[in-house]
């Protein structure tokens, strides 16, 4: 995870660390904005019933394996029309060593106003070993309309199928109970046959028996002149796994057919699934540790993938260094229609903007872009595009928090606990950093990791729900809408014919392509967001192009959410 400064990281760090680490200072002048709407984020845990903590390892973090549990997720389990929040927690190495269950998945019913009610035990979840993420990607795997849940761990993955609002596991029958460390994971219609395949990352090789000599208490490796827990350097990365549903509740190891027995084994943490090429096929941008990330194209007619980061700059920095890839989101910025990509990093590596351009390649504009400064001393993990304040624009949130408690001493230009970060979107593709103290949920130093984003009070703005290592989450909510009041918003979702009931892949556009978003669940850290999108203004169309390759056009009411039923447009 720890690597020495780059020269543009260092030349970074002195401008950037006394002006943006900590946000204490007023925002810089702002530059034209489409809308002056004012939006607080305000957090709204106290009093919210969150209370659960996503416990993982001892506070002195000595393995490797303690530092980055705990994962998010969004999903209406119930039908009932507001997100339901499920977390995932770890274990204890004594626990695992005594093969007992871990602090397990818990699963918090939203009750209105933002208000919510533990109802794990009644629901059936799984007291799993240590849980990774909820990669919910909360997705309805076996196509019945509800939402399923699948649980990566260190040690086989847990597949809870929802039956009712009861979740039973069934992680063997469907064959997705992979052995390894599973981290994040998409779900998504990888080969364009209607159902939803599986994408698995997969982290390295730990025995809780036998911990490697890296891995052993008593802090061996040095960063910063401080002793430091080891990895993953010096441990045996995994292979990632993608599995192809049969479409008979069955999901089989797709690697060899899709010719992705030659990619490395890696420290995989982040994956995303997006058409990066703007052919139709559907694209998977996977964020490693330490290493090159990987972009893996689908060809339709060939049925294989072909990794290309390398060739269209999405591989490395902008120095050519790898980096420590943690989490991911996708978002047409620049209205060239193909996603720009945010990577977020270690600290003293800055988090990744990677711009497309007309020739298929991808720029890091991080700098350019105005978001280099602010994220270079922070350790950042769950990420999303989200447009808070409604006006058009994409803003950018940052969950932070450092892997070594170590980072808290003095000298290490950085902190353990860290501030989440907002960059708000303006003009020419740029953002600008909020100050904390103008947000009082951006005001606490938390040891963040996972993050969702969702409209959990179902009034057109997007919240957010962020994982802390051993602590309870933060729920933050967008207050730019107050009843009617406010700027205006169309809000979608989609409904396909296939057994990819929720149409995850669909991009939803407005009819003159400039504003367009696609529906996934996976994204950010180990997390799972709203199905939903929302988009600023009035519109009385949308265009939608589904993963089958139909493209139609719907009518649509303003200041509502519209579900677009695949068929039933122009």
């Amino acid at each position: 995870m720890s690597r020495p400064y780059s020269l543009f990281a260092l030349i970074l760090a002195v401008l950037s660390f006394g002006l943006f680490a900590c946000g204490d200072g007023d925002d810089p002048a702002p530059r034209k904005r489409q809308s002056q709407a004012q939006f607080t984020l305000i957090d709204r845990t106290p009093n919210s019933g969150l209370t659960f903590k996503t416990k993982s390892g001892t506070l002195k973090q000595e393995y490797i394996c303690e530092v980055k549990s705990t994962g998010v997720g969004l999903m209406d389990y119930d039908k009932d029309g507001f997100l339901d929040i499920v977390l995932v927690a770890g274990s204890t190495l004594e626990r695992a060593r005594e093969n007992k269950a871990g602090y397990g998945v818990r699963l918090f019913r939203n009750l209105g106003n933002l208000k919510f009610e533990d109802v794990s035990d009644a629901t059936g979840m799984s007291r799993i070993k240590w849980g990774w993420a909820c990669a919910p990607i909360c997705a309805d795997v076996d196509g019945d309309g509800d939402d399923d849940l699948y649980v990566t761990q260190i040690g086989r993955n847990v597949l809870l199928i929802n039956n009712e609002g009861v979740f039973e596991d069934h992680s063997k029958a469907f064959g997705l109970d992979d052995p390894g460390w599973g981290t994040s994971a998409a779900f998504a219609d990888i080969d364009g046959d209607g159902d939803l395949d599986l994408y698995l990352c997969n982290y390295l090789d730990f025995d809780f028996a036998q911990p490697p000599e890296d891995g052993m208490p008593g802090f061996s490796c040095k960063w910063k002149g401080e002793k430091v827990m080891c990895g993953p350097k010096g441990l045996a990365p995994q292979k990632d796994v993608v599995f192809r549903n049969d479409g008979r509740g069955r999901f089989s190891d797709a690697g060899e057919a899709w010719g992705l027995t030659d990619l490395p084994s890696s420290y995989g943490l982040g994956v995303i699934a997006g058409d990066f090429d703007s052919d139709g096929n559907c694209d998977l941008y996977v964020a490693n540790d330490a290493m090159a990330n990987f972009l893996l194209r689908f060809d339709a007619e060939t049925q294989k993938f072909k990794e290309e980061a390398w060739e269209v700059g999405l591989a490395v920095s902008e120095d050519g260094a790898a980096q420590a890839g943690m989490g991911l989101d996708a978002c047409d910025l620049n209205g060239d229609g193909i996603e720009d990509i945010v990577c977020t990093n270690f600290s003293g590596e800055v988090n990744n903007l990677y711009m497309s351009d007309e020739s298929g390649f991808y720029l890091e504009s991080s700098a350019t872009a105005g978001t280099a400064l602010g994220s270079l001393a922070s350790l950042g993990w769950g990420v999303g595009f989200i447009d808070f304040d409604l006006d058009g624009k994409q803003d950018l949130f940052v969950a932070n928090g450092h892997v070594y408690p170590q980072a808290a001493k003095t000298g290490t230009a950085t902190d353990y606990p860290q501030f989440n970060q907002v960059y708000v979107g303006e003009d020419d593709n740029r953002f600008r950093l909020l100050s904390q103290l103008k947000h009082p949920a951006l005001a606490v130093k938390k040891v963040s990791r996972g993050a969702a984003f969702g409209d959990l009070d179902n009034d057109g703005d997007v919240d957010v729900i962020v994982c802390n290592l051993n602590d309870q989450p933060t729920l933050i909510e967008n207050k730019v809408r107050d009843g009617d009041d406010g700027p205006s918003f169309i809000g979608v979702s989609c409904q396909s014919k296939s057994e990819n009931t929720q149409g995850l892949g669909a991009s939803v556009s407005t009819v003159d392509g400039k504003l367009s978003k696609t529906i996934r669940r996976h994204a950010s850290f180990q997390s799972t967001n709203d199905g939903r999108v929302v988009f600023a203004g009035v519109f009385s169309a949308m265009r939608v192009r589904w993963p089958s390759g139909k493209v139609e056009i719907f009518n649509v009411k303003p200041n509502t959410y519209n579900n677009l039923v695949e068929g039933a447009g122009k």
